[in-house]
């Protein structure tokens, strides 16, 4: 769907700096609350400054949730297209993976720098740096995958 497919089931749309305003469906009243922007790989960004959920602004206007994301015809595209959009798709699951191992690596370097102190870990503390061990497995599994 593109933006001035949204803006036309509008009512009220005046255009700003990065996208619109618009009078929000599902509250109705007269001030311009809705903003709408679209994001650069095509997908409508829309918040309604009253409150109102996505879902009821555009069920307001016989739409859905799915309807503000670009839609990408994978069987028009290239091989070398393809490979790059699911990498591109990876980033996220990459970047939560090293955040996850930047955390979890702390967290075994307190361990052992306690250890190396001659200081004992009680449950609590083993327990935890378990759980460090199996969320870097998991990061691990995340950072291989393809």
């Amino acid at each position: 769907m593109s933006a001035a497919d949204l803006i036309g089931r509008l009512e009220g749309v005046i255009k700003t700096g990065k996208g619109w305003r618009a009078r929000c469906p599902a509250h109705g009243g007269k001030s311009a609350s809705l903003a709408i922007t679209e994001a650069d790989n095509g997908t409508l960004l829309v918040h309604c400054f009253a409150g109102c959920q996505v879902h009821d602004v555009l069920g307001a206007v016989g739409l859905q949730v799915g309807d503000l994301f670009a839609r990408k015809d994978l069987r028009s595209m290239s091989p070398a297209e393809r490979s790059q959009l699911r990498q591109a798709a990876m980033l996220p699951r990459w970047r939560a993976a090293l955040s996850v191992l930047v955390t979890e690596a702390s967290v075994v370097l307190i361990g052992a720098n306690q250890l190396d102190a001659g200081e004992p870990l009680d449950d609590t503390d083993l327990t935890r740096l378990r759980v460090a061990a199996l969320r870097i497995f998991d990061a691990q599994e995340v950072l291989h995958a393809r």
